[in-house]
């Protein structure tokens, strides 16, 4: 028996744990690290069960080929020529936009497949989907629109307030701009010192015990929230002047687009208190001079995400809520390291402007990718550029892309889909080839994303492969994948601005040291030190520089901006349908700990505690709808009906109920909702409800009814 340290990559909480291994090389145990200076010895379920998922009855171990109704096992080498093959014919028939890629969070679990797998489809000239297009695409709408700031937004650990909205890191452990490493721990510790957290959610969750204010709204009521907090703010003087005037567009027409949204009409139309929406605005612009807004799925996938995504941005824009010069950042990088940035704004891009848009539905590319709600569209329309082939790592888009039914029709129709996964799930069902990966503790790798995206102290942790992979199996990462594709199609890849060799295959090391070629840290220090993870308190300060000449300015309140609002302004609030009506409830998501999304529902414990979804409602509401609870029931929407069981949930609002995506089956097949869950995709239309933009489809605050079953 061995024990070693590594850490868990099933998120990007990439929590440090105690791993035991056997005379082997397998795992029998994994342990939250309580030496672990970040995690200090958190893990979730899911982590403390990935020994099971390993060697569970449902990983994949060799590559699968589909052959008629069944799949065969084939060499690696073999299905990647026959895979190379048919790329190869269809980028010669019709064209390189014929063949897509697409990314989900699962390649979040390697650094290498975060760049590499992206790089095969920009070295071939393909499209790329990802599901940040379909569940939180109007954050990009938003900074494309908005502009950015060089110097980004105050860190969570110098903040004296917070505003969350639509999310819950708690359990989902990941938020934009916020700790993602221990959450409970650090939402604890920032109370202690002082901060003040808004909460606004439909659902009392587990973050709003450390909340001062809950607005607990009727979802797709966000932007009337945010547009009355604004109004607030500039009714009572409490927005930053010299910042809005010196760096922000356009104030003058926010303070009039947001003229109508006063407290008593907001507090109406969205079901709150007016008094806590006084006392939110309040303490986030006039009581707190540190802190900002994140948000999350639950804004970005309800009624009009793209206005409320800007709104919550001017909130923060107006208090001035961005570092300024002088201001040290609490993280200058350790394996990227940062150079000081400049206090001044960035001018909005409007990419989607000057962008082609894509063939159906006109629906506009955002940061280099193509919408995935028009992917099935894109497969199933004829014409010049039909996409004909699709290969995915780390997603599982027949299960996760609404309108199940459709994308399943969709797939069907390809000629070639290749599915990198390590476990059987709908997606792998529809496959022609399955490429299992090395997963968790199997492969080298340090928290090169983590540090990107959202670590505000200055952490790095080192793994090596400590586990060996599972006996007779055969499998291959995105990076030799997308590697062996590119060389056996004539192509290079660009690795983080490197260009790759085509003679021999860069080995994982290899892929490590480009990223970390402008550590802080050299890769051979972290390799040696940051095995157990390690802060590095002694680096160098960055320090924020002044504005420039060229310096740009936010747009708090562009032409089209204001268009949709005065559209909100005049739609019908949610209040006065629902519990009215032919749908009188609205369905929410909802995010449980045993699972993440479509991953890990095959787990011992997530099968004991959470076989199926059921459908969650307010006490009152299950008493009106003249049900027991745990009975069966039908949840039926404009576009389709799934079964539930119906439970009890004070914590949600009057009106909304809620239900786990993520479960189910091959849309289509027969199985039992019991064992599998049901897919709250089927009540989902991708042509319906959408953003004209984007075509994001409505995905939270579904109008639907309850009947018997």
């Amino acid at each position: 028996m061995l024990k070693t340290k590594s850490y868990c990559r099933l998120c990007q909480g990439f929590c440090g744990m105690d791993v035991t291994l056997d005379d082997h090389g397998r795992v029998t145990q994994v342990r939250g690290d309580h030496a672990n200076p970040a995690t200090q010895g958190y893990a979730c379920i899911k982590g403390l069960d990935a020994p099971a998922g390993m060697y569970g009855p449902h990983r994949i171990l060799r590559p699968r080929k589909k052959v008629g109704d069944t799949y065969i096992e084939i060499p690696l080498e073999q299905a990647l020529d026959e895979i190379a093959a048919k790329i190869g014919t269809i980028i010669d028939e019709d064209g390189a936009r014929s063949m897509a890629f697409m990314r989900g969070t699962g390649t979040f679990g390697s650094t290498i497949a975060v760049f590499m797998f992206p790089g095969l489809a920009d070295a071939l000239g393909s499209p790329r989907f990802s599901t940040m297009t379909i569940d939180q695409s109007a954050k990009w709408v938003r900074d494309d629109r908005f502009g950015t700031w060089k110097a980004g937004k105050h860190a969570f650990s110098q903040s004296d307030v917070w505003l969350f909205a639509g999310a819950n890191p708690l359990v989902s452990v990941y938020s934009w701009h916020t700790p993602v490493q221990n959450p409970t721990k650090k939402m604890k510790e920032a109370r202690e010192r002082g901060m003040k957290i808004i909460v606004v959610d439909p659902r009392a969750t587990e973050l709003t015990q450390y909340a001062d204010v809950h607005l607990q709204l009727y979802p797709g009521e966000d932007a009337a929230v945010a547009a009355g907090m604004i109004h607030l703010v500039l009714a009572n003087g409490w927005e930053d002047k010299a910042f809005s005037e010196q760096h922000l567009r356009n104030f003058d027409r926010l303070r009039d687009a947001v003229a109508p949204f006063t407290p008593d009409m907001v507090a109406a139309r969205a079901g709150i208190d007016v008094k806590d929406l006084g006392k939110a605005a309040r303490i986030f612009a006039n009581e707190a001079k540190r802190g900002s807004v994140t948000t999350g799925t639950g804004t970005s996938m309800s009624r009009f995400p793209n206005l409320t995504e800007h709104l919550y941005e001017a909130l923060g824009a107006i208090c001035g809520r961005y570092n300024r010069e002088g201001d040290i950042l609490p993280n200058p990088g350790v394996i990227n390291a940062k150079k000081p940035p400049r206090a001044e704004a960035i001018d909005p891009k409007r990419g989607f402007e000057k962008t082609p848009p894509t063939r159906v539905r006109g629906a506009a590319q955002l940061m280099g990718e193509s919408a995935t709600p028009t992917l099935a569209e894109e497969i199933l329309t004829p014409g010049k550029g039909r996409i004909r082939g699709l290969m995915i790592s780390g997603a599982n888009p027949a299960s996760a892309i609404p309108d199940s039914e459709k994308v399943v029709e969709a797939f069907r129709a390809l000629d070639l889909l290749v599915a990198i996964e390590p476990f059987e799930n709908e997606t792998t069902a529809l496959a022609h080839y399955v490429l299992p990966p090395r997963i968790l503790y199997e492969h080298i790798d340090f928290t090169f994303a983590l540090e990107m995206v959202n670590l505000d102290y200055p952490y790095a942790q080192f793994t090596e492969a400590v586990a060996a992979p599972p006996e007779d199996s055969e499998l291959a990462d995105e990076g030799y994948i997308s590697w062996a594709i590119a060389k056996r199609l004539g192509k290079a890849i660009t690795f983080f601005g490197t260009e790759l060799e085509t003679d021999q295959a860069p080995t994982d090391e290899d892929y490590l040291r480009i990223l970390s070629a402008n550590a802080r840290v050299p890769f051979d220090q972290l390799r040696s030190e940051a095995v157990g993870g390690k802060v590095y308190e002694d680096l160098p300060d960055v320090i924020v520089r002044g504005p420039g000449e060229n310096a740009g300015r936010l747009d708090v309140m562009p032409e089209d901006v204001a268009s949709e609002l005065e559209g909100f302004l005049n739609s019908a609030p949610e209040a006065a349908h629902v519990r009215s009506g032919e749908f009188p409830l609205r369905l929410i998501a909802r995010r449980v700990r045993e699972v993440s999304n479509t991953s890990c529902r095959t787990f011992p414990t997530a099968r004991k505690r959470m076989p199926f979804n059921p459908l969650f409602l307010h006490p009152d509401d299950l008493h009106q709808s003249g049900l027991d609870a745990d009975t069966e029931c039908w949840v039926v929407s404009r576009h389709g009906r799934i079964p539930s069981v119906v439970r009890a949930d004070k914590t949600l609002k009057p009106g909304t109920v809620s239900m786990a995506h993520g479960f189910g089956w091959v849309a289509g097949e027969d199985t039992e909702f019991r064992d599998r869950g049901s897919s709250v995709s089927l009540l989902v239309s991708l042509d319906e409800d959408t953003e004209a933009l984007q075509a994001m489809p409505r995905m939270s605050g579904i109008p639907v009814r309850i009947e018997a079953r």
